[in-house]
């Protein structure tokens, strides 16, 4: 018969899912730019006169970035083991860059 070689969407070392592989990254990225999504939202205030609401959006962005992107981390790191909420632990790894990413690019808008 014909030789197949192994498919590229397994890492071969754990047997995991490549996505979850990019999504671990993914995630520790979005919490290692917490810090500067912090910095960068608490500095748009100086704006507030000149850019009414885009400062108002990035306030929405940089609320999130500090308190749901670590909740969101937490839950796709969680749900990596269980099978049945691996489908929502992978929403949440990308979701959970969404609000630090988007304050960051709102703020050098500025």
């Amino acid at each position: 018969m014909h030789e197949t070689t192994r498919s590229l969407t397994t890492d071969r070392s754990t047997g995991t899912p490549a996505a979850d592989v990019v999504l671990m990254w993914v995630t520790t990225l979005a919490v290692a730019l917490i810090p500067v999504a912090f910095i960068f939202g608490a500095l748009a205030g100086l704006a507030a006169e000149v850019h009414p609401q885009t400062v108002a959006v990035l306030r929405v962005f940089w609320f999130g970035s500090w308190t749901a992107t670590p909740l969101l981390a937490v839950f796709f790191w969680l749900c990596r083991r269980h099978p049945a909420l691996a489908t929502a632990g992978r929403w949440a790894g990308w979701v959970a860059s969404v609000p630090p990413t988007a304050t960051i690019l709102l703020a050098l808008g500025l």
